[in-house]
């Protein structure tokens, strides 16, 4: 990559629907009950913390009690303790905390936690650089470009997005066509296919792709064709071939929806409120829900390394930011995944 040809990267590019991308980066957290302990509040973590006579058992307190509070309340608990964790785990608690910033939709807040866990652990550097992008950081991304563990094809694929943010289309199209020569790798082939469309359909208004021929099951084929999210291209730019499925996007399948809604016809949208590893914790969770009078389905996933993850939905009633409103009086952060 030529980077002196750039003074300094586009504004922050905003843009809402990426929560959904964090819940693939976090950190696998475990049952509750698996550690024999759980938490009501931020206060009793806290003080679960501060006792906490070995790093290791902080480490567990912090595991335990994070898939128990709200984001915010999650959010700063790792932020006060993250300093006093043993440094193997330090930067996996902070790409925790980057992602629950993401959660939240504060995308620069996410991009410094995520760059802070790549200067301790190379395994951050993709998703720091995605981030650092996104939010137009110059010296945050030139410096993580610099990183040894950063592949040539993963550096072709970062060249071409930087072209985008830049509205240079005619060279995002050439280097797209390039690194698709050279490369092999088909997650990285599936968003380079993606990126020449955008490129070629910002240059001349019109665009083909062989990503429907190619992966026709693809996020990134579905983006072409509209199926999901025809108007924000963009979302990209947190890497939808992490996710490894397009299950969270697709409409869910008629025949799991309530009869009600069926026989009118009507759309339902839906408000992701967790996502976990463990499918008892979205058991768990979605029983909670249940109980307290929302309408909830549990829905599974693979995560970019095929592992199985479970999200948590909840059905709005009528004027969705009431019903996320609702959650949030009763501590539940959530944010709108659509129908």
């Amino acid at each position: 990559m030529n980077s002196t040809r750039r003074e300094k990267l586009k504004g922050p590019v905003r843009f809402s629907g990426i929560a959904f991308l964090v819940v693939s980066l976090l950190m696998g957290m475990p049952a509750p009950s698996a550690w024999g302990q759980t938490y009501k509040n931020l206060a009793q973590a806290r003080q679960a913390a501060t006792g906490a006579k070995s790093q290791d058992a902080l480490k567990t307190v912090l595991l335990s009690a994070l898939p128990q509070l709200s984001v915010r309340d999650g959010i700063m608990l790792c932020e006060e303790y993250e300093s006093k964790v043993g440094t193997a785990f330090r930067a996996e608690l902070r790409s925790t905390v980057g992602g629950l910033y993401l959660l939240l939709g504060q995308t620069e807040d996410a991009a410094m936690w995520y760059t802070k866990a790549a200067s301790l652990d190379s395994k951050y550097v993709m998703e720091a650089l995605r981030l650092s992008i996104a939010v137009g950081d110059q010296k945050s991304t030139l410096q993580l470009l610099k990183n040894e563990a950063l592949s040539e094809e993963s550096r072709a694929m970062l060249d071409v997005w930087l072209s985008l943010y830049d509205n240079d289309y005619a060279s995002a199209s050439a280097k797209a066509k390039d690194a698709l020569a050279r490369v092999s790798d088909q997650q990285v082939r599936r968003e380079l296919l993606f990126l020449q469309y955008i490129a070629d359909f910002g240059q001349f208004g019109t665009s083909h792709s062989s990503l429907t021929k190619d992966f026709p099951s693809s996020i990134e084929s579905d983006l072409v064709t509209g199926k999901v999210f025809p108007s924000s291209w963009f979302v990209l730019s947190l890497g939808l071939s992490w996710l490894g499925t397009p299950a969270l996007l697709f409409d869910f399948p008629k025949k799991n929806l309530p009869n009600e809604e069926n026989k009118n016809n009507t759309v339902t949208q839906w408000l992701q409120v967790g996502y976990f590893s463990s499918k008892d914790n979205a058991e768990r969770l979605s029983k909670t829900l249940t109980a307290k009078n929302f309408q909830t389905r549990i829905v599974e996933l693979k995560n970019e390394n095929g592992d199985l993850r479970w999200a948590v939905h909840v059905a709005a009633k009528e004027d969705w930011q009431k019903t996320q409103s609702t959650l949030k009086d009763q501590g539940y952060e959530s944010y709108l995944i659509g129908p």
